[in-house]
């Protein structure tokens, strides 16, 4: 292709359920290693980052986001002789989703829980290493695990958020913290932080996430120097009885009709964020609504601002300036937080200066990010929800008799609450003018439930809706009740034949088209991208697996083994002259996907890396197969009555079963598997918080003792069920896992 694509550089433009981080050993010890880091990135140097080929100053190099390098070093022709480089073992097992910032020979990137790690970016030498002091209570009301999705360097300062919702500046040089500032304005809500801050002209924004639970969304924005807070948007309405905290309520207000606002209605921003230094606006995406379903969410109606939607406000003081809402009346989990992009564009006959966004929707959006206007909305994967999108009036054309189960009646919903496109970044190449997109193809089988009784529970959500992944359909058993009768073959023939899979697409968004699509793998793996100037895109897979593609017609070129799940976008960058390919490993982001058969964490385990390739480099040090798993030992005698066991299985399901799936392979442990020690100690862990170093939290605040008491006689129960089926079928039948313990 021979369009000019220009790629954003400051104003010269382009363009859950975890609760636990589980260790695998301790982070190598800090070695001191020239460059010294300075994080030295301001207005000026991002806007020349076309002059510094070989530096990676933002989560996605440049201003825009784009994920794109120019170096060439390493290429088509060439890329057959990639190796191994360094690694850095972080001593963790939960998800690693940053894309690290590279500047000046130093790499700055996050790990769970907002860790933060400063390296040597030739040898992986561990300078310097941050970790916060982590109150893990909100993680009892987490939707996604407790990652991190990236640092901000500014001006010598390292900025994260961690996942208590506390954001920290640090010293670049030292890792050394400069300040910190509670962004939780209510903390009897479920909040969590796992999104990258954005730096907007004098300020840092940062959203936050909870719109499955009970949580208001909002944006707060905070002086780079000093951390005091310099203003807050809020994403949905609030007590009907006080004033409008900012002028787009106002107009928000009046689509919530009949709504319950102390449910606190959702909408949060917790990823996606951008800033255009030349029109002085951030730029952030909003959730879904609380509960998903909309038909009690707002039984009167309305499209229930600014649920779903790209926001910009002014960054100097949060002042509304134009929002597009993508799904209105959100009722399906189709976030509008996915990876927001800057860029110019050739659109009709001239350099259009836009935002783009390949939605969880299905839909790939463009606007004129000066003003909001749409400029394209199509489909770039399966969708069903709605025909089109009426680039008149911006509204989709909704196919309600087919996919609205507010009826009562089971729905088959393409895509699913995991989104066509969720929050990995896709990539921009200046070179062929294409966006590389990881996609997910799956749909969901909806019905809705009535409405919760009893009074709200702090920190708890209701959606409404049962669920099934349609993925599921094969096997109807595995569906709730109301559910299975769409796993009729006769119904299934009326539905279009979709493949479930995670493909990698290269869009054309100046023709609106996909272009080529690489061999589908399973619809969890649609890991984050790279691609550079020397042709190449990049992309790891949740079965260990770091390909590279030819950016014109997506031919492998490459594929290595690195034996951990890859979510992460990979970065690229050089150092005395020798580009590097890096990219952290390790999966989570959702129960879901942690130990399915698909990843390779159910046979290798999850230890947690970040890996560096160079031409010519050595063999990738691939992680054996874990052990067999012990067998489960012989459980203590029942305790309770069986009134007790049953009202223990409820109270499990409610608090625990999100992160105990008890399951030989898990990131958290198998309960089954518990020592005679944690059952003796099992009150004192639940309730006063024996292991909350460790990341288990207490929760004395909403269980008490009888509660306890009757969680563990059902724990009793299932063990003593595992222990009796594995006598009965002596030898004990042997599986990978990995070892019981938290923290």
């Amino acid at each position: 292709m021979n369009r000019s694509i220009q790629l954003m550089a400051g104003t010269a433009v382009i363009a859950t359920v975890a609760s636990v981080l589980v260790a695998c050993g301790k982070a190598p010890a800090p070695v001191q290693a020239a460059p010294q880091p300075t994080g030295k990135v301001d207005a000026a140097r991002l806007a020349a980052i076309a002059s510094e080929p070989g530096q990676w100053l933002t989560g996605g190099r440049d201003a825009g986001k784009t994920h794109y390098s120019p170096l060439d070093l390493i290429n088509a022709d060439n890329v057959s002789r990639l190796g191994f480089a360094w690694q850095l073992e972080t001593g963790t097992n939960r998800g690693m989703q940053a894309t690290p910032v590279i500047v000046d020979g130093v790499m700055y990137t996050s790990g769970p829980a907002g860790r933060v790690y400063a390296l040597g970016a030739a040898s992986g030498k561990l300078l310097w290493q941050f970790e916060p002091q982590v109150d893990f209570k909100n993680a009892r009301s987490a939707c996604c695990d407790i990652v991190n999705r990236g640092v901000a360097v500014w001006q010598g300062k390292v900025y994260v958020g961690a996942f208590d919702g506390i954001l920290y500046a640090l010293d670049a040089r030292d890792g050394k913290e400069v300040w910190r500032a509670d962004t939780i304005v209510d903390r009897g809500r479920a909040y969590s932080v796992t999104g990258a801050p954005q730096v907007a002209g004098k300020v840092v924004v940062i959203g936050n996430g909870g719109a499955e639970y009970d949580s208001r969304g909002y944006v707060t924005a905070y002086d780079l120097e000093t951390g005091k807070q310099a203003w807050r948007f809020y994403t949905v309405p609030g007590d009907p009885s006080k004033p409008f905290e900012n002028s787009g309520l106002e107009m928000a207000a009046k689509t919530w009709i009949g709504s319950d606002w102390q449910s606190g209605g959702g909408g949060n921003a917790w990823d996606g964020f951008n800033y255009d230094p030349e029109l002085n606006l951030v730029y952030f995406g909003t959730a879904n609504g609380t509960p998903w379903n909309w038909g009690l969410r707002s039984p009167g109606g309305g499209d229930n601002l600014f649920l779903a939607s790209i926001i910009a406000l002014k960054a100097d003081t949060g002042e509304y300036a134009w929002h597009y809402q993508q799904t209105p009346g959100e009722r399906w989990d189709f976030d509008a937080t996915p990876h927001i992009m800057l860029a110019t564009l050739p659109w009709g006959g001239a350099e259009r200066k836009v935002l783009m966004q390949a939605s969880k929707n299905g839909f790939f959006y463009i606007h004129d990010r000066a003003t909001g206007e749409l400029l394209a909305a199509d489909k770039f994967a399966d969708v069903n929800w709605a025909d089109h999108v009426d680039l008149k009036t911006g509204r989709p054309v909704e196919n309600k008799k087919l996919v609205d189960y507010t009826d009562g009646k089971p729905r088959l919903v393409f895509p699913s609450g995991v989104g066509s496109h969720n929050f990995n970044p896709m990539s921009l190449s200046a070179k062929t003018g294409l966006v590389y997109i990881p996609t997910s193809h799956t749909g969901a089988v909806l019905t809705a439930l009535p409405p919760r009784t009893g009074p709200r529970v702090p920190g708890r959500g209701y959606a409404g809706v049962q669920i099934g992944f349609a993925n599921m359909l094969a096997n109807p058993a595995a569906l709730p009740p109301a559910i299975r009768p769409l796993a009729d073959p006769a119904f299934l023939r009326t539905q279009p034949t979709i493949e479930f899979s995670g493909q990698l697409k290269a869009w054309d968004p100046v023709q609106r088209k996909v272009v080529w699509t690489a061999p589908p793998r399973s619809f969890e793996d649609h890991s984050g991208v790279l691609s550079t100037g020397g042709g190449l895109v990049v992309q790891g897979g949740l079965d260990g697996k770091l390909r590279v593609y030819r950016d014109t017609d997506g031919t492998l070129l490459k594929e290595i083994d690195v034996g951990t799940a890859i979510v992460a976008a990979p970065a690229t960058y050089t150092v005395d002259g020798v580009q590097y390919i890096a990219v952290p490993a390790g999966s989570g982001g959702g129960g879901w996907n942690i130990w399915s058969p698909a990843n390779v964490a159910s046979k290798k385990g999850n230890a947690n890396r970040i890996l560096a390739f160079r031409l010519d480099g050595g063999t990738t040090p691939v992680p054996p197969d874990l052990p067999a798993v012990a067998p489960i030992p012989e459980p203590p005698a029942q305790t309770g009555t069986a009134a007790d066991i049953g009202a223990g299985a409820a109270l499990f399901g409610a608090n625990c079963g999100g992160c105990h799936a008890n399951m030989p392979r898990a990131a958290v442990p198998d309960l089954r598997r518990s020592s005679a020690a944690t059952h003796a100690a099992f009150n004192d862990i639940v309730l006063r918080g024996a292991l909350q170093p460790r990341g288990m939290p207490r929760w004395d605040d909403l269980l008490s003792e009888k509660d306890a008491d009757q969680i563990h006689a059902f724990v009793i129960s299932v063990a003593r069920k595992a222990y009796e089926d594995q006598q009965k079928n002596a030898p004990a039948a042997s599986a990978p896992a990995l070892k019981e313990g938290h923290l």
